[in-house]
């Protein structure tokens, strides 16, 4: 019983992934450019330093978003008949984060393959 409740934990967290794709436009942005920064990490042939960093500032990307997607659902549960002033700070802060991570992630991705 252990394995096949880690087995549909998996499966949760796979269909969260797609959720998050299928909702959510930016993610559709961040995986057309996941796939591209990978892409261009192979035709670079990037070392083992250069792909850590890499894939870090995607995963910090994707991590950020997904967060900011929940916290975004959540507001709109809470609120969903008003609008309140403090869930409009709350959701901005969240896309804050966003912007800060795709903003290192450039920054990380100049870096890597111009330098």
């Amino acid at each position: 019983m252990h394995v096949i409740s880690r087995v549909q934990s998996f499966r949760y967290a796979i269909d969260g992934l797609a959720q998050l794709i299928m909702l959510e436009p930016n993610a559709r942005i961040h995986t057309i450019a996941t796939i591209a920064v990978i892409a261009a990490g192979f035709i670079r042939h990037l070392d083992q330093g250069k792909w850590i960093a890499i894939l870090i500032a995607i995963s910090i990307v994707w991590i950020t978003e997904a967060l900011n997607t929940c916290i975004e659902r959540l507001c709109n549960i809470w609120c969903r008949d008003e609008w309140h002033a403090e869930v409009k700070v709350i959701k901005d802060i969240a896309a804050g984060a966003v912007l800060i991570s795709a903003i290192v992630s450039v920054i990380t991705g100049v870096i890597v393959f111009f330098f």
